[in-house]
């Protein structure tokens, strides 16, 4: 049985009292239970827990930790593999020095065209050499070096392989993972207990995007920055809502399908950074065959369609469904916005027969060693 779609002033009465059974749980359950909530002052089985408040405290105190771990990691274990590997810091035998003129022209284009650096060069009262030395200098200092990309990259790594093969091993034996109209029979009395395994895949999971969201402002600067800003902004928004809202089933296969992908990104840029061509040839070719098969057709065909109809059949329509579809259709443009990146270098390798280079996202240029630069500023 399908129920008119609510309302405006039923979206408008979320929270007007301690909670609104309604606007999470549907007209259906409200009718039955009011707004007491699934399970109240119940006991869960053993093995099992129910999502409370206090979960929100657990994923923010496992944020600082992993953002701790990583600091470790990345200083007594990543650090010396790079070294060992013939990776470093850039030296800088010459700063800059503080040229604010020049600094606008840096924030506007990293790569200035010869135009750009003539006028530059009047409004600084420079020598156009001594204009393109110090661009060389200032890229240098602000630019990351390949050791520090294969840091961040490295711990990534490690997170997204262990997270997904955790993720894997408690979601298999799962039979809503292959047939997603299970994601809502029972919803919510029957999908508000969740095993504790799939509790810490959920509290580590959002940790690690609450790390991200942070870590995001200081680590390598991409081209998308915004995007991905959004991206980790619509993921948490995701993983709390189908926690507190009962729809754990379908918020954990986003959860493990999307890791997938990740090990591969990050295993095909530590190639690169290693100069393991193979190694980044082949992680790159799973990249993008798990990105196309999961990202691009399992979570639109499968996760978005049964979140938007599936759920609608079982359940009935109820006012948080928008919220969550619209934040999944958010995903999904994310997704194919991404695609268009993997599409230029994939174009780019077919046409010229290279091998797969840096993340074509990535602001970083390619920077000239001490000894190149002395010699073009001479």
């Amino acid at each position: 049985m399908l129920y008119p779609f609510p309302s405006w002033s039923q979206f408008t009465r979320v929270f007007r009292n301690k909670y609104d059974t309604f606007w999470w749980f549907g007209e259906k359950y409200y009718r039955a239970h009011g707004n007491k909530w699934p399970l109240e002052d119940q006991e869960p089985p053993e093995g099992y827990v129910y999502p409370n408040g206090g979960d929100i405290k657990t994923v923010l105190m496992l944020a600082v930790a992993l953002y701790i771990i990583r600091f470790v990691f990345e200083k007594v274990v990543a650090e010396p593999i790079g070294k060992w590997f013939g990776l470093k810091h850039y030296t800088i035998t010459t700063p800059a020095g503080p040229n604010k003129k020049l600094e606008d022209l840096i924030r506007r284009s990293k790569r200035p065209s010869k135009d750009q650096i003539e006028e530059a060069a009047k409004l600084a009262d420079m020598e156009v050499r001594e204009v393109e030395v110090w661009i060389r200098r200032k890229l240098r200092e602000i630019t990351p070096s390949k050791l520090t990309k294969f840091k961040e990259t490295t711990w990534r790594f490690l997170f997204y392989s262990s997270n997904c093969a955790y993720g894997i091993y408690i979601m298999w034996p799962q039979d809503y993972l292959w047939n997603t109209m299970l994601c809502w029979v029972g919803f919510p009395t029957l999908t508000w207990a969740v095993r504790d395994n799939l509790y810490y895949y959920y509290m580590i999971s959002g940790a690690y995007y609450v790390s991200l969201l942070v870590s995001q402002f200081h680590d390598t600067k991409r081209k998308d920055f915004w995007e991905m800003f959004l991206h980790h902004i619509v993921t948490l928004a995701l993983i709390g809502g189908s926690w507190f809202g009962g729809n754990y089933r379908i918020g954990s296969i986003i959860l493990v399908i999307h890791d997938v992908s990740d090990v591969f990104l990050e295993g095909a840029k530590m190639g690169i950074y290693l100069n393991f061509t193979m190694v980044s040839n082949i992680m790159f070719a799973g990249f993008t065959i798990s990105w196309v098969l999961l990202r691009l057709m399992f979570l639109p065909y499968k996760v978005v369609t049964s979140s938007i109809f599936e759920s609608t059949s079982v359940i009935g329509l109820w006012p948080a469904n928008p919220l969550y579809c619209s934040f999944l259709i958010t995903l999904q443009i994310l997704h194919i916005y991404w695609f268009t990146f993997i599409l230029k270098l994939l174009i780019k390798i077919a046409t010229t027969g290279d091998d797969v280079e840096e993340d074509t996202r990535s602001e970083d240029e390619e920077i000239p060693s001490s000894s190149e630069e002395d010699k073009k500023g001479k």
